[in-house]
């Protein structure tokens, strides 16, 4: 007669058991992963088909480096509770008849061909040290207006060439 492991039984009989409920030698529980992996699936595909594409969100700000933004703040004049507010430079970027997108400037600047000619005529009217003819200082707000259908590279052009140029409180967003 055998003896288990534990000494007080029969293990022929606990074999038989064994084979009489179906458990095989090492019995496994198995876990169905298929049904898990469609329950994932599917949470995934509500979750993406009910979150909105930040249809809302229109208007994106950028913010100066450290190292410029502590010089303004040192140069900075006390705020006079009667100053006007800075009228925005508004940058509009639209969808051309070919692949370039179309600039247009406000304020009555001169009408850029492309974003290279953007950023010189934003320098010329960013007052600086070496430019003290300049209109704007670095920290005059611009905002670049583009239509839903341009490339979004057209966008980063303009964004480039308006921060090349020195400006520093540059934004997103608005009616085109």
């Amino acid at each position: 007669m055998l003896r288990d492991a534990r000494g007080d039984r029969d293990a022929t009989t606990r074999a038989e058991r064994r084979r009489m409920r179906g458990l095989g030698p090492a019995a496994r529980v198995a876990l169905p992963i298929a049904p898990m992996i469609d329950v994932v699936f599917l949470l995934l595909l509500y979750f993406v088909l009910t979150s909105g594409f930040a249809d809302q969100a229109r208007l994106l700000r950028t913010e100066a480096p450290r190292e410029a933004a502590a010089d303004a703040s040192e140069r900075a004049e006390p705020a006079d509770a009667l100053e006007l507010e800075e009228e925005t430079l508004v940058i509009r970027v639209r969808a051309g008849s070919d692949a370039r997108a179309t600039i247009e400037l406000g304020l009555g600047l001169a009408q850029p061909s492309d974003a290279e000619a953007l950023e010189r005529i934003l320098r010329d009217v960013l007052l600086t040290p070496a430019n003290p003819r300049g209109v704007f200082d670095p920290g005059h707000p611009v905002r670049i207006v583009a239509d839903r259908e341009l490339p979004w590279e057209e966008v980063v052009r303009v964004f480039q060439a308006a921060s090349g140029a020195g400006f520093r409180a540059i934004a997103f967003g608005g009616d085109a």
